[in-house]
């Protein structure tokens, strides 16, 4: 019986247009695809069968800061104000490598195309890691 992939064989980094971007390992990834299926209810049935529907995909990273210039780094811009352009957001490959040749297991999970459409920074006083989410879009997922 294989025991099961722990966090320490797991490691998550996002690559921009011009290679790693917000480097470092990320503390937590969270990834959900959805398949927003059609009911469609045929005459004389109660039951409905389920067309496919949309399929979307998301999550959220979590990471203590290190770069004070994240505004620039996540939205493509260092300042958002009414009255400025804004310019396209940035797309990012948010991969995921899963390996511990002790358990057997060697595979990667990448998150293709990835716009973050929220940034969540939690400061607070004292010891404490300031700490920021990143929520994201994206528009394909892989299995390598």
């Amino acid at each position: 019986m294989s025991d099961p992939l722990q966090g320490y064989d797991v490691t998550i980094s996002i690559i921009g247009e011009n290679g790693p971007e917000l480097v470092g390992q990320y503390q937590e990834a969270e990834i959900t695809v959805t398949n927003e299926l059609q009911e469609y209810l045929e005459t004389g049935e109660r039951i409905p069968r389920q067309l496919d529907g949309q399929i979307g995909i998301e999550g959220k990273l979590t990471r203590g800061m290190l770069h004070v210039d994240v505004i620039q780094r996540i939205m493509g811009s260092g300042t958002i104000r009414r009255g400025e352009a804004i310019p396209q957001s940035p797309r990012f490959t948010i991969e995921t490598t899963l390996k511990n040749s002790n358990k057997g297991y060697d595979g990667r999970i990448r998150v293709e195309q990835a716009v973050f459409n929220e940034l969540a920074l939690y400061i607070t006083a004292g010891a404490e890691v300031v700490k920021k989410d990143l929520s994201f879009k994206a528009e394909g997922i892989s299995q390598a």
